[in-house]
């Protein structure tokens, strides 16, 4: 919901799924808190010297208690409010498909307001289906096939102990509907797809977000898609989970060397594509702290005009990237397993790993997710983001 939640992510982009009104938010309510993503892999400084115990066991995993002491500092919790108050309006859902008033078809009178949304649903409904089959068709489906431990989980929408199933969510009018799903296994911590289309508006956004465990130093992948108008919103990425200037060996790794994924390719020749490709227009974010989580040297952040040659540009660039990200996931030494043994990196890991899931509470279009769910939906589609509901880690956020 990339601002989360379209997209919500780049603001559709990443954050996706986000939403919180500064001030009077209460989304989320502020629990024990992560990293700013500026620290990315150590503790920040303003940590309370009375925080986490030294970790003293000989043992090279943490223990559950270990684990939530090392999160259960003020440094670590989620505060909605400091979403900065009209930033919601500067993303690029937020700008362009009139969720809020002024902004896109927002600034048009009701009546005209629906005749655009009607032609703009008949227009974009059927990009949005075709771009659907690439998250479930073309992605999860890879994922499941690399990764045949992963199997289906629930929802934070459902009861402890329930049988897990895709959620369907739903505006009181029924005019905007979408869908999330969630899946666990091997070094997959979790992995969700979820999709929306506002009828009324005449866009629509989905997303698939996965979050790697802690056997392995492998990046994160996310792969976010919007419709708004005639033009395809993009964000791709495999997120670091070390900091990149003190790990140039990581770096280079993940980021410069071939791939056999890419036919021989690196990552960074695909964002340089990109960037060559007069098609793509960068997408940049007026938010210092959307700007701040794009830490990943190959982020795809773009617009480009919907056609049947961009949209198969788009369906290769997050195949390319999500094949790469399984090929790494299932590496067993190099730089990727480099002190997954100890303690120490097991720690670095989580601590990481929480503030980054957790972006989506300062995300600008968590705002606009809400603007259009409710705070009900929104929280519950944030944390289904997240993580598992039944983890001690998550639900502790």
């Amino acid at each position: 919901m990339a601002r989360s939640l379209a997209m919500v992510a780049v603001h559709i982009h990443l954050g996706a799924f986000l939403l919180g009104t500064p001030g009077s938010f209460a989304l989320v309510p502020p629990r024990p808190r992560l990293l700013s993503m500026a620290s990315l892999l150590t503790a920040p400084s303003h940590v309370s010297s009375h925080g986490p115990a030294p970790l003293t066991s000989q043992s090279t995993s943490l223990s559950e208690a270990e684990a939530l002491d090392l999160i259960s500092d003020d440094a670590y919790a989620m505060d909605i409010s400091s979403i900065t108050e009209g930033s919601e309006k500067e993303t690029y859902i937020g700008q362009g498909s009139g969720v809020n008033e002024g902004t896109g078809i927002g600034a048009l009178s009701g009546f005209v307001q629906n005749i655009v949304g009607k032609i703009l649903t008949r227009k974009n409904r059927p990009v949005y289906d075709k771009l659907w089959t690439i998250i479930e068709d073309d992605l999860l489906a890879m994922v499941k096939e690399s990764v045949p431990e992963l199997s289906p989980r629930r929802t934070w929408f459902s009861e402890p102990g329930s049988t897990p199933e895709p959620y369907t969510f739903a505006t009181a009018d029924g005019k905007c509907d979408g869908t999330v799903s969630c899946y666990k296994g091997g070094r997959i911590d979790w992995i969700t797809t979820c999709k929306f289309f506002s009828n009324k508006l005449g866009f629509g956004n989905m997303r698939i977000d996965g979050w790697t465990n802690r056997d392995t130093r492998a990046p994160h992948m996310a792969v976010h898609l919007c419709i708004v108008f005639n033009v395809i919103f993009i964000y791709i990425s495999l997120v670091p989970r070390a900091n990149l200037l003190f790990d140039d060996e990581y770096n280079d790794y993940v980021y410069g060397t071939p791939k056999e994924a890419l036919n021989g390719k690196q990552l960074n020749d695909l964002h340089i594509q990109c960037v060559e490709d007069k098609a793509f227009k960068q997408y940049v974010s007026k938010s210092h702290v959307v700007n701040a989580f794009m830490v990943a040297p190959t982020t795809l952040l773009y617009t480009i005009p919907y056609n049947k040659k961009n949209f198969n540009k788009v369906r290769d660039l997050s195949i390319g990237y999500v094949r790469t990200w399984l090929d790494m996931l299932a590496e067993e030494d190099g730089p990727l397993m480099k002190g997954v043994d100890s303690k120490e990196t097991q720690a670095e890991l989580l601590r990481l790993d929480v503030r980054t899931r957790q972006f989506c509470g300062r995300d600008p279009d968590t705002k606009n997710v809400v603007g259009i769910f409710g705070p009900e939906v929104t929280d519950k589609l944030v944390r289904t983001l997240w993580g598992d509901p039944d983890d001690n880690v998550w639900k502790s956020r």
